[in-house]
């Protein structure tokens, strides 16, 4: 007998999500004692992108901030999230934690918290400065 969940969650995700642009920073290398970073890769992934509530922000003794969000998508992030930098509505968020780690064979989705990093402007220039 298969485990259904009761409430679809993939449906709830895929009404609310949108087109975010992610970065990935290739292994960088040393050339004759001199490091030089890898190069910047960017994808779209397809994503809800969710405020934490108030609550959430204030009862974890300061760890998070106003700006944090969650990230909740229908396919897994693929790269290690160290490395996973996220661009939505001109902010820039670092890809932390894998929120429900193992939930996602129960609800069709992956959650990821995004920490808030710094607002930019131009999306081109962000590419230059990941």
């Amino acid at each position: 007998m298969s485990r259904r969940p009761k409430f679809h969650f993939r449906r709830l995700v895929r009404k609310y999500s949108r087109p975010i642009t992610a970065y990935v920073q290739r292994e960088g290398t040393y050339d004759g004692g001199v490091y030089k970073p890898g190069i910047t890769d960017s994808f779209v992934l397809h994503g809800a992108v969710i405020a934490m509530k108030r609550t959430a922000v204030n009862d974890m003794g300061g760890n998070y901030i106003q700006e944090d969000k969650h990230l909740y998508t229908l396919t897994p992030i693929v790269h290690p999230l160290d490395g996973v930098k996220i661009l939505f509505d001109g902010q820039l968020y670092a890809v932390t934690v894998n929120r429900d780690h193992g939930n996602e064979a129960f609800t069709g989705v992956y959650a990821y918290f995004l920490t808030w990093i710094s607002k930019f402007q131009k999306e081109k220039k962000d590419a230059e400065r990941l």
